[in-house]
């Protein structure tokens, strides 16, 4: 059995990436996201994801900073994460269990990797970019939602082709993955995040593809941390 986690609603508070060095050029999620929207109005990116990155880039470069991995990373130990994210993963690791977690997520690796939860996972994977003496340039590897499920299978391929593979993801942005596990025969978890989790849960679900709806609580007692406690317990029954 192998664990899946998107990152940004999913093990942190926000839906978006939070990436400080956005906000210190003087962007809110309200001021990006609308700079992002423009430019595949102008269709000057196919998608989404292209958009944002070619955004982030842009900003950086109107303010004359460098994309340096400590510039691109700023922040990244001070990211906040969901109730008992960290202790979860403490008591869950796969040094302990022998259960392995990984994270896939839209966002910048680096940065991830950089957070709390780079040390405590077995894998990050993310949008990476390539480099040049020192300084990130073009996107390399652009993770996008249709991507997350080449991601997965790829990790499936690192532990023996294994279908018990449980996917956590908290909204629209995870339907692929959501859909590819559940045609593998994993199982999907819900995270709820925040106010607008119900109307996406039920966008979702219309083909039965969530297996689970749980709060956004990885504290010892939330409904997460007792699944996935209980579906461990069961792996390692099976095992004996």
């Amino acid at each position: 059995m192998i664990l899946i986690y998107d990152f940004d609603g999913t093990l942190t508070p926000y839906s978006l990436p939070q990436y400080p060095i956005l906000k210190q050029c003087g962007y809110t999620d309200k001021t990006l996201m609308s700079r992002v929207e423009y430019e595949i109005l102008k269709g000057h990116a196919p998608e989404f994801y292209s958009a944002y990155y070619k955004t982030y880039m842009d900003i950086l470069a109107e303010n004359n900073i460098a994309m340096s991995r400590n510039n691109v990373c700023l922040g990244a130990k001070s990211t906040k994460l969901n109730d008992g994210v960290e202790d979860y993963f403490k008591k869950f690791s796969s040094s302990k269990t022998g259960i392995k977690h990984y994270v896939v997520t839209s966002g910048i690796k680096d940065y991830v990797d950089d957070t709390v939860i780079g040390n405590l996972v077995d894998g990050v994977y993310g949008v990476t970019f390539k480099q040049e003496d020192g300084i990130f340039r073009n996107v390399d590897i652009l993770l996008s939602d249709k991507k997350k499920v080449d991601v997965i299978q790829e990790i499936q391929g690192q532990n023996s082709g294994t279908t018990q593979v449980i996917y956590f993801g908290d909204g629209l942005t995870d339907q692929c993955a959501f859909e590819y596990v559940n045609s593998i025969g994993g199982t999907n978890v819900f995270v709820a995040s925040n106010e607008r989790s119900e109307t996406n849960y039920q966008k979702l679900n219309t083909n039965g593809i969530i297996n689970h709806y749980f709060s956004a609580d990885f504290r010892a007692t939330s409904q997460i941390s007792n699944y996935v406690k209980k579906q461990i317990e069961l792996v390692i029954d099976d095992g004996r």
